[in-house]
């Protein structure tokens, strides 16, 4: 999610909306080879696509059958995983309520059909340069600079924001704190260099248990972690931390002051579904089970 290269190399997405194929593919052909593109053809596979993959732009056509463009945006926009994603609409309607529509519908732009392929292109490619721009910049301020994922400013944040969304849809929510056990042993044996290798690696391997949209992993502080789980039950988040422990020992970094003299971690975790908005009784919850974790001997996970 959060790594450098993918993030600089990465070809930007864009997903068509629309029912006419003919349309459809002079707007793919007027991209290829500069962006990846995708084609949907109604509102409802739009939806279901940036619930599962965030696209870099949408371009929407206005007139749709069963579900029209602006139900579509307005839909997108209500959703927090998908409320970012900037939205082209493409629309033969270009009197001044229609437009009006567009922009209170929350969209960036809008292209008047008919349209030439330079013209689309030319505009598509001018709102993406300008926001590779602003994502490099909003990146750096949000991610950790050693691990490249997210940080705590990230965190606080966005933990916030799941935690509303969990009360509003009456869902539940997990969250997972993370230590590295004898970190402190760890760098006064090997150094500053191989303690911020072992930092990178556990950070990697933590966010490839972020698989979902709404799922993140944080840096909170030297060798503290955070893995948030939206819409996962006890069961769920239990899983994971079993998963989360297993797979840290499989590393098999080693670790001479450490009693099993390789990598471990402490988890300690929660779940709630009471519909709070009071994040503090949330985290310090985890926390107590961090610290019940390491009490038990660490290498272990305490869910409350």
């Amino acid at each position: 999610m959060f790594d450098d290269g993918e993030f600089i190399d990465k070809k930007m997405l864009v997903l068509i909306v629309e029912d006419d194929p003919l349309s459809a593919v002079i707007s793919m052909q007027a991209l290829d080879g500069i962006y990846q593109t995708h084609h949907v053809s109604s509102g409802l596979e739009a939806i279901d696509f940036c619930q599962n993959i965030a696209p870099d732009l949408v371009l929407m056509d206005f007139n749709m059958p069963i579900m029209s463009g602006l139900e579509t945006c307005n839909t997108l926009k209500r959703k927090f995983a998908t409320k970012d994603i900037p939205v082209f609409f493409i629309t033969g309607r270009t009197d001044p309520e229609s437009e009006d529509e567009c922009w209170d519908a929350g969209c960036v732009d809008f292209i008047a059909k008919p349209f030439s392929t330079q013209t689309l292109r030319h505009r598509v490619m001018s709102f993406l340069s300008m926001k590779a721009s602003t994502d490099k910049l909003k990146h750096l301020s949000i991610s950790d600079e050693l691990t490249s994922i997210p940080n705590k400013r990230f965190f606080d944040g966005f933990f916030f924001q799941q935690a509303k969304l969990a009360a509003r849809n009456n869902t539940t929510l997990g969250l997972l704190k993370v230590d590295i056990d004898y970190f402190r042993q760890y760098n006064e044996e090997y150094g500053q260099f191989e303690a911020d290798n072992c930092l990178k690696k556990i950070a990697k391997t933590l966010a490839n248990f972020a698989r979902r949209p709404t799922d993140f992993v944080a840096r909170l502080e030297q060798d503290k972690f955070v893995l948030v789980l939206p819409d996962t039950d006890s069961t769920g988040v239990e899983y994971i931390a079993n998963c989360l422990l297993e797979t840290i020992r499989n590393l098999s970094i080693p670790h001479q002051p450490s009693p099993l003299e390789i990598v471990t971690i402490c988890i300690g975790g929660t779940v709630v579904g009471d519909g709070s908005l009071d994040i503090n009784p949330i985290i310090g919850r985890a926390e107590d089970s961090l610290y019940q974790a390491k009490e038990n001997g660490r290498n272990t996970y305490v869910i409350a």
